[in-house]
């Protein structure tokens, strides 16, 4: 297990109630999700404190919060295990994400401001750039800003569970498709939907830019499932598209 320890200098750093339980939990969370810490891993509880260098209190509120998310789970050995992928999963996953983005897409569109468009358009132009260079990272980090971008306006918690739910995408991602060049490749297959979307987006249009963005997320979740279970039957992804579209009119 590769973790980054928190500072050593014998000394706790600032306040440490409440930094080391987020600081704990950021680390934890980040070896997750890059795949550092792998699916169905079991980590002993004194051992990860030891390694982050934190007391057990913060850590055991960092893992609650953890698992809420789903990204582990507690026994009661008080032992950690990373939470497993799965097909099942992954495709709920995905219509979690089409039953959530589009609704904060609807309603951030709207209130998007000048810069806030600009942002968007610098945004897609240098995601486009760095998958012509095969770049794989920083296209997808500017993939991420630009749909992150497409929903700052709206509620703080809608916003950030829309966020947390992308970020596992990435992470069975990054697991099922260790090869930078698929990512690239489904990055630039939603060229013209992504287009599309910052068109919807320059003119404020929330309810078109939130059926964009919902046919957007469903070809990107079946390309997915079809490439890592092509006999599995997306059911699930397409009643969450069905139901998307029907109450987008």
């Amino acid at each position: 297990m590769s973790m980054t320890p928190a500072p050593s200098s014998g000394e706790r750093p600032h306040d440490l109630a409440g930094d080391t339980m987020t600081l704990a939990y950021e680390h934890v969370r980040d070896a997750i999700l890059r795949g550092e810490l792998r699916p169905g891993t079991w980590i002993s509880q004194v051992r990860l404190a030891a390694d982050l260098r934190v007391s057990r209190t913060p850590l055991r509120e960092a893992l609650r919060r953890l698992q809420t998310e789903g990204l582990v789970q507690l026994d009661f050995n008080r032992r950690i295990r990373v939470a497993p992928l799965s097909i099942p999963d992954l495709e709920a996953l995905y219509a979690m994400r089409l039953a959530v983005e589009p609704l904060a897409v609807l309603l951030s569109v709207p209130q998007l401001t000048a810069e806030d468009v600009s942002e968007l358009e610098a945004a897609l132009t240098a995601m486009e750039t760095a998958a012509s260079d095969g770049d794989e990272e920083r296209a997808t980090d500017h993939h991420c800003r630009f749909h992150f971008l497409l929903l700052s306006r709206t509620e703080d918690r809608l916003r950030t569970h829309a966020e947390s739910m992308w970020d596992h995408s990435v992470r069975y991602l990054r697991i099922y498709h260790h090869e930078p060049d698929y990512r690239l490749a489904l990055i630039s297959m939603g060229r013209t939907g992504h287009q599309e979307i910052l068109g919807a987006a320059q003119a404020r249009d929330g309810r078109q830019a939130s059926r964009l963005v919902a046919e957007h997320l469903a070809r990107t979740a079946l390309t997915v499932l079809a490439s890592v279970a092509g006999a599995h039957d997306p059911k699930t992804i397409r009643e969450a598209l069905r139901f998307v579209l029907d109450s987008a009119g």
